[in-house]
């Protein structure tokens, strides 16, 4: 049987291979399709194909039933080795190394079957099955020839764009990338708009779509779907967003109003400019008034629109990414009324026989409209239209109508002019009334300050219009008309007494003219009353000048005279009564009043106006004088004199206090001798006893004093007698003395005093480190305002003449050792002190130093040192005892 077998192996290395390729097709020679088995010992040949998924489980058959023995081999596709995969020839599987590019296909139980749990796609080719059958007997062998073509699925597709973002016009394709998936690949793209309809655009086997000449409709979501034999995958959806714009800007105007100038807007009114231009990115906006930019946004609004506002708006509007822009321009008027309401007057015409309307409502934009109305009773001959409008250009608009002479206007007649505007939500109107005066003309005289004129006054008041009026003298005389009054001016004297002067007034309601007449009276001599004639300042009170005849008007001067003589002339006028309000002392004086008409002239005699007043508040005087920030002051023993004057009338009395008591009566208050004890506050209280009012002053004396005798002198030492301070001192007297330090100074720049002192006493620091001389002198100089001349006291420092000197003694009974160390003179005096030679010490004292021990414990043999310092050295100096047991002295205690 292994011969058999083995001839049977070398008929499969020997046999030619079939391999099919993608489409299907053999790549290999294959025996002829119609091959069959027709004598004993044919070998048998079938043809498969299989189609697997990559990393998917595959199941390659190898005949219906078991053989007794088989050899699985893998031919890749373009070569033609054959190559063998697992074998069982009665002994057991045997799995070849191959096996492992190939997926590891094991042999399912029970079967030849070859499966492969996780497809590679190495695996792509030629499996070839040789089954033998029926061994033991007569073999057959069978060829199973298995094509399995590994198929991949398609990857997740994603999209690539040639150009994003794209520009409005140009041209842009897609992409639907897929790295892995076996072909024939099926392109789907879809389309989804901003509010989500989605729309299939185009299907292919191609990868690539070409967008000539994209448009803003372009913009939406785009997606790819890739399909084969195997799956189907959708790409993520890719935003392609079209830029472009802006457009033309559309300006919206709210509110909305049109013209044949363009929009127009009333003014106070709040009006909104809206710009909308299409643009990706969104346009950014830009206001222009007038060529001027005003505003950066999409929506300008004015909040109060003003007259000034009217002109041209440009909005710009802007993309910033493609730097382009575009703008579109508005004409906005703002329409705004005249001011206030129309104003109607109505005036004569023709000599005053004739009424005409006048309606006048300048300003506002466009021009009013005006319109008469009431009482018409028109003038035929002169017929304006009722309604008058301006033109567009026209600034000032009026309307006028004229009314029939003869008097047919009824007196007391309404007309009203109704004035309207398109900024205006209503109609506004004025009205003028025509009206004959009240009462009858009224004639008068007048003349001037200088005399050299008189008028003759006449007037007709009230009524509507205005009346004519105009003279006529009796020497010819007269004076051409003039509305509402007319005066008649003649050189003064030249007037006609006794005869009359005739005003003549006119008004356009009456047919008839009225009349007054003027007939001259000279005044008589006037004379003065007074309502008091010693009147108190701040009071009221009037003078009048009385006149029994004359005719009015009459002229009024008043003359006043003071004490010396002085004459001013301090009113004129046509009242014989002055008021005086708030009468004070310039009024006192002489009065007198000069009457005077158009005939002649009087003069009044003189009266006398005392005013009564005071005491004002008291002016003190202080001899000598001499100032201080408080108050007075004067030198102890020196006389001292206030004088105290306090305007009044009647003049005013005086009494001094002192400290609120009461020292004296009268105007002048002296001391003759004035003493420390007088310093105080004096007080001048001045009266008018007629009055019964008084007023005070109160100043405040301050007597100076020197200290007691001389200022005192010491120098002592400081900082442990290393240093030197001076002390000088000058207590008592007011104020302070003033103390002054001088001689051989070289102050402490560390601790600098000042050098002079207003105060009882003052100090300064010398330097250390031997700095001052021996020897040196320092004097003090005291000065202070009570004293003519300046005292003072001096000091003087040196070191003591000799050196420090030590000794010791010992009590009787040798229970204490006493070290004494001295150090005499000088000035100030010297500090001194012991150092034992274990620490013992005495501390400090000035020019001598007793340092006593207990006997039993001294150190003989070894020195005690006494220190002594003094400030005008920088060095110590010393003096050592060296105790033995004979070398000091016994004394008793």
């Amino acid at each position: 049987m292994v011969a058999p077998l083995l001839e049977l192996a070398v008929l499969f290395l020997t046999t030619s291979l079939v391999t099919l390729g993608a489409n299907g097709k053999s790549l290999y020679p294959l025996p002829p399709p119609d091959v069959q088995i027709n004598h004993k010992g044919e070998v048998v040949y079938q043809d498969t194909s299989v189609y697997g998924v990559v990393d998917n489980a595959v199941t390659l058959e190898c005949g219906t039933t078991v053989p007794d023995m088989y050899i699985w081999s893998f031919t890749k596709p373009g070569t033609e080795a054959i190559k063998a995969v697992v074998y069982n020839v009665g002994q057991g599987i045997k799995t070849q190394k191959l096996a492992e590019t190939l997926g590891q296909p094991t042999v399912i139980s029970n079967s030849s079957a070859l499966k492969i749990e996780k497809l590679p796609l190495a695996s792509h080719g030629l499996f070839t099955c040789q089954a033998f059958y029926d061994i033991a007997q007569e073999a057959k062998v069978y060829y199973y020839y298995v094509h399995l073509t590994v198929r991949v699925p398609v990857s997740k597709p994603y999209l690539l764009v040639n150009n994003a973002p794209p520009v409005e016009g140009s041209t842009v394709w897609m992409n639907c990338s897929v790295e892995n998936g076996t072909g024939p690949i099926l392109y789907v793209w879809h389309y989804e708009t901003y509010n989500g309809n989605a729309t299939t655009f185009e299907m292919g086997n191609s990868s690539i779509i070409n967008m000539n000449k994209v448009n803003r409709n372009h913009t939406g979501w785009y997606r790819c779907v890739a399909s084969n034999a195997v799956n189907s995958e959708s790409s993520k959806r890719l935003w392609l967003d079209i830029l472009f714009g802006p457009d033309i800007p559309q300006i919206d105007v709210t509110p909305y109003t049109m013209t044949r100038r363009g929009y127009t807007a009333l003014e106070t009114e709040a009006v909104s400019l809206l710009c909308q231009a299409q643009s990706n990115p969104a346009s950014q906006y830009v206001w222009f008034y007038n060529s001027s930019q005003v505003y950066t946004g999409q929506k300008f609004t004015i909040t109060k629109i003003l007259r000034m506002h009217t002109g041209d708006y440009t909005c710009l509007a802007q993309n910033t990414y493609l730097n382009t822009s575009s703008n579109n321009t508005i004409s906005l008027t703002v329409y705004y009324p005249p001011d206030g309401s129309p104003s109607c007057s109505v005036e004569p015409a023709l000599n005053h026989t004739s009424l005409r309307l006048l309606c006048s409502w300048p300003g506002g934009f466009p021009s009013p409209s005006l319109h008469w109305t009431g009482d018409l009773i028109q003038d035929q001959f002169n017929t304006p239209q009722q309604t008058s409008s301006a033109s567009s250009t026209t600034i000032l608009i009026s309307t006028a109508i004229s009314l029939p002479s003869g008097g047919p206007t009824s007196n007391n007649s309404l007309f009203t002019c109704l004035g309207s505007h398109p900024a205006l939500k209503q109609s506004t109107q004025c009205s003028t009334r025509t009206y004959i005066p009240p009462a009858e003309p009224v004639c008068f005289v007048d003349v001037t300050n200088d005399k050299q004129y008189f008028m003759m006054s006449c007037s007709w008041e009230g009524g509507f219009p205005k009346a004519l009026v105009w003279w006529e003298g009796p020497a010819g005389q007269s004076r051409g008309g003039k509305e509402n009054s007319n005066i008649l001016i003649l050189p003064y004297g030249t007037a006609h007494s006794g005869k009359p002067y005739t005003c003549y007034a006119r008004h356009p309601l009456l047919v008839q003219s009225k009349t007054c007449s003027l007939t001259l009276v000279p005044v008589s001599k006037p004379y003065i009353l007074m309502s008091n004639a010693s009147p108190v300042e701040g009071s009221s009170m009037w003078m009048r000048c009385s006149v029994e005849n004359g005719t009015e008007p009459i002229q009024y001067t008043w003359h006043y005279e003071t004490y010396n003589g002085n004459a001013t002339t301090f009113a004129l006028g046509n009242s014989s009564i002055i008021n005086m309000t708030n009468v004070n002392r310039n009024h006192t004086g002489w009065y007198r009043c000069v009457a005077s008409n158009a005939v002649n002239s009087e003069r009044s005699d003189r009266l006398w106006l005392n005013t009564l007043f005071g005491p004002d508040i008291p002016q003190i005087d202080v001899t000598p004088y001499t100032m201080t920030r408080r108050g007075y002051s004067a030198l102890e023993t020196e006389a001292v004199s206030l004088l105290c004057q306090a305007q009044s009338n009647p003049a005013s009395q005086y009494v001094w206090f002192y400290n609120s008591s009461q020292v004296y009566t009268g105007q002048k208050f002296t001391i003759t001798k004035s003493l420390r004890m007088h310093t105080g506050n004096y007080t001048c209280l001045a009266q008018n006893t007629y009055l019964n009012t008084s007023s005070n002053n109160t100043i405040s004396l301050t007597v100076y004093y020197p200290p007691d005798g001389s200022p005192s002198c010491s120098v002592e030492p400081a900082l442990n007698h290393t240093s030197l301070r001076l002390l000088c001192s000058w207590p008592g007297g007011f104020p302070s003395p003033s103390l002054h330090w001088t001689g051989d100074l070289i102050q402490d720049q560390s601790n600098t005093a000042q050098l002079t002192s207003s105060a009882s006493s003052t100090t300064i620091m010398l330097p250390s480190g031997g700095l001052t001389s021996n020897n040196s002198l320092f004097t003090c100089l005291g000065s202070h305002p009570a004293l003519k001349q300046s005292t003072q006291c001096s000091t003087r420092t040196y070191i003591p003449p000799a050196e420090p000197l030590c000794f010791a003694y010992v009590t009787n009974d040798k229970q204490y050792l006493t070290l004494s160390c001295s150090w005499e003179g000088g000035a100030p005096k010297a500090l001194v002190w012991w150092e034992g030679p274990e620490g013992q010490s005495k501390g400090g004292e000035e020019t001598s130093n007793n340092f006593t021990l207990r006997y039993s414990t001294v150190r003989f043999g070894r020195p005690y040192t006494c220190h002594a310092r003094h400030p005008l050295l920088v060095e110590t100096k010393t003096c050592r005892l060296t105790l033995g047991q004979c070398t000091f002295s016994l004394h008793s205690f």
